[in-house]
């Protein structure tokens, strides 16, 4: 008796949270890989382009999704209360799904249009919430995070590579914002001067082997974070405040005179750099505009086709039937200010989140960069410069593209939330099972 009561009261100690990935959260992870490689295609396969192989990382990734999603609530229900959390996350941004979603499914059932945003819908809920709540409820969540990461960089360099090796031609389209900002993690998180050069190196190349205007774009945002980031850090670690303020002036000097660099520079190799295709954007643009103009409130309800036939002139594609190239003008000529608004308070709000925990280290005075901090501020950063790129490309309107951009909104969210918050909800979880279990316990004994 006294050896059952023992037992009984003897304290279960919990394993680490943090060891090893589940399988279903490995398949996620795979699935993430093969859309990232999908994307950038640095072998330049274009398996995007081909009708077999064009959904497969999508279908793969859904496949994953729901059994992780099914595995969750059926053998770990106290995780259910989570989900509430997550959509109030991305409350805005759902309700902008939903409008997408449900305009969509009209166009395709009602008018049998092929072409339309459904994808787009689809994957702001399955890149963003559903994966944030898989990662908040993954029994080693930093692990599965880190896992992403080391994928993300790894396709990324690889393309990059790829990029260099075929100097000139244009990979990763689409992609900038994920490839550069990926490739410049040894300058983000960097704490010696040789990784940071190579990250700088990286970055730099990775902006000039397609040689894209956007590229540039996002390499110059990349260094203007690392730069203002710097100086914060360096400048609140100073106890002479004084001192602190005059070495940011001094600061804020300096980034003037790049940008007048910066400026000059470009008016000297302008005629070196691709024209962007401008013609063919300004006319699609103005479409767009017209659209919104006609239809300010809902614009076309999303009830309509995401890619229009061009006739201006032929380009050199397999297809007439081209997107806007511009994802803000999209949501504005097909969802009107009904969906521009959610979509923009939506992404903000889960911006702004991101933006509090980066820069509590700019009066923290706490000299340590974590890998952590590193990797939220990649993301940031990505989904900061992605707005440039789907500015100028169907980043939203492109299941693959689209799909990743919000996987990072997922990732930033999950990196915003403390780690430790997790993990004690995980071990209180943990405790109530076992404290059901010590009670059916004793009263079989008894």
């Amino acid at each position: 008796m006294s050896l059952m009561s023992s037992m009984a009261i003897k304290p279960v100690v919990p394993k680490s949270c943090g060891q090893a990935l589940d399988f279903t959260d490995g398949l996620v992870v795979f699935a993430i890989a093969l859309q990232l490689f999908w994307a950038v295609d640095p072998f330049a396969i274009e398996l995007w382009r081909r009708s077999l192989t064009r959904h497969l990382p999508t279908v793969l990734a859904i496949a994953a999704t729901l059994l992780c999603v099914a595995g969750r609530l059926l053998f770990r229900p106290e995780l259910r209360p989570a989900l509430g959390q997550v959509i109030r996350t991305y409350l805005g941004l759902i309700l902008f799904a939903a409008f997408v979603i449900g305009g969509s499914l009209y166009a395709r059932l009602a008018h049998a249009i092929d072409h339309s945003f459904l994808l787009m819908g689809v994957s702001v809920v399955l890149g963003g919430p559903v994966n944030l709540w898989l990662i908040r409820t993954s029994r080693a969540p930093s692990v599965l995070v880190r896992s992403i990461t080391m994928a993300v960089v790894g396709v990324s360099l690889l393309g990059v590579l790829m990029n260099t090796l075929h100097f000139g031609k244009m990979l990763y389209h689409g992609m900038e914002h994920v490839v550069l900002v990926a490739a410049a993690l040894p300058l983000i998180a960097g704490r010696t001067l040789a990784v940071r050069v190579v990250g700088i190196l990286l970055c730099i190349l990775a902006a000039v082997a397609p040689n894209k205007i956007t590229g540039y774009i996002v390499l110059l945002m990349i260094f203007t974070w690392v730069f203002i980031d710097e100086l914060m850090i360096r400048t609140a670690m100073d106890p002479d405040r004084i001192r602190a303020g005059l070495r940011r002036i001094l600061g804020a000097l300096l980034g003037i005179v790049a940008i007048l660099g910066v400026v000059l520079l470009y008016e000297a190799v302008k005629s070196h750099l691709p024209d962007g295709n401008t013609v063919y954007r300004m006319h699609t643009y103005q479409i767009a505009i017209d659209r919104f103009v006609a239809s300010w409130l809902w614009g076309r309800g999303f009830a309509a086709p995401s890619v229009d036939h061009f006739d201006l002139f032929t380009v050199n594609t397999s297809t007439q039937l081209l997107p806007t190239h511009s994802d803000p003008l999209d949501i504005l000529a097909n969802g009107g200010l009904l969906a521009a608004i959610p979509f923009v308070l939506g992404l903000l709000s889960i911006l702004y989140a991101a933006w509090k925990v980066l820069t509590k280290a700019w009066v923290s005075r706490e000299p340590k960069q974590t890998f952590r901090r590193a990797q939220l501020a990649m993301y940031f950063l990505i989904m900061i410069s992605g707005l440039t790129v789907m500015a100028f490309n169907p980043v939203l309107n492109s299941p693959g593209t689209s799909y990743l951009y919000w996987m990072c909104s997922a990732l930033m969210c999950a990196l915003v939330c403390p780690e430790e918050e997790g993990e004690q909800s995980l071990l209180a979880a943990n405790s109530t099972t076992r404290r059901s279990s010590d009670e059916r316990g004793t009263s079989g004994i008894a």
